[in-house]
């Protein structure tokens, strides 16, 4: 005990692991409460790995026990439409396991690990995100002393220093809205869990470690592959820093030289959509069509809508299914969200967070609240948005916060009833 309290007091990551941990234990003892008002109000006695493991978990959980399968006659919905990252992980386990864990609860443990990993990444990033900017405000005033920009840095926004605002962020990606797919059979958690650590390595300018974050979240779902698009701003972002030209022709040529002659970030960009390309591989030789994924989809959805501005339109205006008006608006809140990190200098993660969404609209708005919250970038904006609530404005700091756990409760009840038309 006397070592752990001493880790405890030296180690600031320690005590941040240990504060998120506490956080993460009272967001499952919240599902599991859930759980429980729901099985009395329903009169049933279900397990929880039977009430969190519904729709697309039942496919990952056969795919854990028999691998990718050949669709049936009856059913022309194939295993190939999901990625495969998260299932080569679950099937590991299961296998280390020798069966003695369920497929269920293997896909249980790897989500909540994933999404831990991410929402501690997720703090860590945005406290130094923090230090940074504070760090440049007083760079800027050439009064001051090194001395003092380290004692203010310290003071104010640190790691040590920043209280448990940062904090925050962390209690998003646990009780927010639809956040309770990360602790179910799904992909979403270990698809947050790669971005949040391309983030991470984008902020420490370690490249070539972001490309390889990206190449695994490509092998996770398809969207992974459009961080290419992120990485490029983060590298362009890091030239400017250093740039003396002043035009935009000259920057950018500049920049396109510059990253051509440092083979790691060539090569950090080449890895992006490198899982991706793997699976389509894999494809080509399991059943003959590397757009497999893609052409399976047609078993899900048969309408046909205008990509995206169309797809939009007729959802936000009822004419699909009224259960798809919520999610039309629901996607249009958050491209504002979107445009609001840009402003606010995200730039990265903004764009990244806007093509994410404008992939699923091209065909429909189902799914596109999970596609949202998975996609990890919106946690960011929603913290700097809330945090930013200070004084007089704190009190809608925490309306907001209560409404986001009353709406998550609200879906994880409609969750458990297993009726997604809010998903």
């Amino acid at each position: 005990m006397s070592m752990i309290t001493k880790a405890y007091r030296e180690k600031e990551g320690f005590r941040l692991f240990l504060k998120l941990l506490m956080i993460f234990l009272i967001s499952r003892l919240f599902m599991l409460i859930m759980m429980i008002v729901y099985n009395k109000t329903k009169g049933v006695d279900y397990s929880i790995s039977f009430l969190m493991n519904e729709w697309d978990a039942k496919w990952y959980a056969r795919m854990t026990e028999k691998g990718y399968m050949f669709p049936t006659d009856y059913n022309p919905q194939a295993s190939w439409a999901f990625f495969p990252m998260y299932v080569l992980t679950c099937r590991c386990l299961y296998l280390i396991c020798g069966g003695l864990i369920s497929a269920d609860w293997v896909g249980i443990i790897v989500s909540n690990v994933c999404i831990f990993i991410a929402a501690y990444t997720a703090v860590k990033y945005v406290r130094d995100l923090k230090t940074s900017k504070l760090k440049a405000e007083v760079d800027g005033r050439k009064k001051e002393s090194l001395a003092s920009l380290a004692d203010q840095g310290k003071e104010h926004e640190g790691p040590s220093g920043d209280g448990n605002r940062s904090l925050l962020i962390g209690l998003l990606m646990f009780m927010a809205p639809y956040t309770f797919y990360c602790a179910a059979m799904y992909t979403e958690a270990m698809f947050i869990m790669f971005i949040a650590l391309f983030f991470r390595a984008c902020q420490k300018r370690k490249y070539l470690l972001a490309g390889l974050f990206s190449a695994l979240a490509s092998a996770s779902r398809i969207v992974g592959c459009t961080l290419v698009f992120a990485l490029l701003v983060e590298l362009y972002l890091d030239y400017e820093e250093r740039a003396q030209v002043q035009t935009l022709a000259k920057k950018v040529l500049g920049f396109v030289l510059d990253t051509i002659e440092q083979p790691k970030r060539v090569l950090g960009l080449m890895l992006c959509p490198l899982g991706t390309f793997s699976y389509m591989l894999y494809l080509y030789f399991f059943c003959g069509d590397p757009w497999a994924f893609m052409h399976v989809q047609i078993a899900w959805r048969e309408e046909h809508y205008f990509p995206i501005l169309g797809v939009l339109y007729k959802a936000c205006t009822g004419q699909i299914e009224n259960r798809y008006t919520y999610m039309g608006w629901f996607c249009i809140a958050m491209f504002g969200i979107y445009i609001y990190m840009i402003v606010r200098k995200h730039y990265s993660m903004g764009i990244f967070g806007i093509i994410a969404l404008l992939i699923p609209l091209t065909s429909h708005v189902m799914s596109t609240c999970r596609f949202t919250v998975g996609s990890y970038v919106v946690f960011v904006g929603v913290y700097d948005l809330l945090d930013r609530m200070k004084g007089k404005l704190l009190w809608l700091k925490y309306l907001i916060l209560a409404g986001f756990f009353v709406a998550e409760a609200f879906a994880l009840y409609i969750w458990y009833n297993s009726d997604c038309w809010l998903m």
